[in-house]
């Protein structure tokens, strides 16, 4: 039997983030993850992820950002409309006196760059292709069953395993959840012209489409969220056919669109659990909270959970008290529910009210988002949310360093 300080589930974006943010402490840390390590050779473009300047701060601080940049395509513009209205608004990097407002990442290429910047931490032990057995905690310590029954008592067990959680589901945290009725449809296109550094975003009637910039002057990565029947009929079509569609809907933004691989296509539901903590049990990301893609803050969302779960670990540990005990896992879980809640709310009224085709709620969208961006004072709130500049955020993440410690 081996005794841990920490265990961490899950090998993903949040999981070894808070690894890396942890490793300083000199705290015995295992990370578990089911599948394989991440390598350079599944860097691909095909599934990537929007991080914003709260992200950016935090993978500066771990090392990990300059790697991730490499590969990454900045953004200076936002362009989001609706197809059935007038509705426009537009977002510029220079307006905001900065040089981008965020970056699309392949996702893998962000594991990679963690995954590296751990090697050296000895305190850091990784197990891939790890099958969990068992867990079974007692007031002092969580018990894992790994592999071929090998036995890890750990002190404190994070579930960053994701939408399908094993550690959720083991711990019995009630979970919240309902279908979207949407799939997103994702793939990397090659476009006519090219897309300028820009993000676009059109809403049609049977859901958002997404045009996100790639290294490639001419590829995008698209995410298309319809309804199934929709998903359906494009998924089912001859690739010509598909393109013809996806050109006619992003109203020939970027002249023709081809496809330059399959696209593929998954379910959207929105997940929220209850409960992120029982006993030396706690949850980050996508394992407590999963949101619809049309903002591109899933990643976002989930390291600012392991950013703040870090922060306050590092302040027991600095005091000599228990980072374990149950006052800071609560605060902790309060600080972050608070955010996620506001974020999973915006997110519904914000589909909601794009996906109503009633003519007067049409003119109203399209009034209001042309209002707002004739209101600087409220297009710099909106922007400052999208760019994680705003909102309750962990240190490490803020804009500027604040020295109040959080009761």
């Amino acid at each position: 039997m081996q005794n841990v300080d920490i265990t961490i589930v899950g090998a993903g974006s949040a999981g070894l983030t808070l690894a890396l943010l942890l490793a300083p402490l000199g705290l015995s840390i295992v990370v578990l993850e089911q599948g394989d390590a991440p390598h350079s050779s599944n860097i691909n473009h095909q599934r990537v992820s929007a991080l914003n300047l709260a992200s950016m701060r935090v993978l500066s601080h771990i090392g990990a950002w300059p790697a991730i940049a490499a590969t990454a395509q900045s953004y200076n513009r936002m362009q989001v409309w609706d197809a059935d209205s007038f509705a426009r608004i537009e977002f510029d990097a220079k307006a905001e006196r900065l040089s981008e407002l965020g970056w699309i990442c392949d996702n893998e290429q962000v594991r990679v760059a963690l995954y590296q910047q751990l090697q050296p931490h000895s305190n850091v032990r990784l197990e891939f292709n790890c099958t969990i057995n068992s867990l079974a905690q007692s007031e002092r310590d969580v018990l894992i069953n790994i592999n071929r029954q090998q036995l890890l008592l750990s002190r404190l067990l994070v579930g960053a395993d994701g939408v399908n959680s094993m550690v959720r589901t083991a711990m019995q945290l009630p979970l919240t959840h309902w279908d979207y009725e949407q799939q997103a449809i994702v793939a990397t296109i090659n476009t006519a012209q090219p897309h300028q550094s820009t993000a676009r975003q059109v809403f049609l009637p049977t859901g958002p489409l997404a045009l996100l910039p790639l290294p490639d002057p001419q590829q995008c990565s698209i995410v298309w969220s319809c309804n199934p029947e929709r998903a359906a009929e494009l998924l089912a079509m001859p690739a010509q056919q598909f393109n013809q569609a996806l050109t006619a809907a992003s109203n020939s933004v970027l002249g023709v669109l081809q496809l330059h691989n399959d696209p593929k296509a998954f379910g959207l539901k929105m997940r929220y659990a209850g409960s992120w903590l029982r006993g030396r049990v706690v949850l980050v990301a996508d394992a407590a909270h999963s949101i619809h893609p049309l903002a591109g803050q899933g990643m976002n969302l989930g390291l600012m959970d392991v950013a703040a779960l870090a922060e306050l670990i590092s302040e027991y540990v600095r005091d000599n008290k228990d980072f374990t005990d149950n006052r800071l896992l609560r605060r902790y879980e309060r600080w972050r529910k608070a955010e996620a809640q506001t974020l999973i709310t915006a997110m519904e009224a914000f589909k909601r009210g794009f996906s109503n085709s009633q003519p007067l709620l049409k003119l109203v969208r399209a009034v209001g988002m042309s209002g707002i961006n004739q209101l600087p004072w409220l297009k710099a709130q909106i922007i400052a949310a999208a760019l994680g500049n705003s909102g309750d955020l962990p240190k490490l993440a803020q804009p500027q360093a604040k020295t109040a410690r959080r009761a």
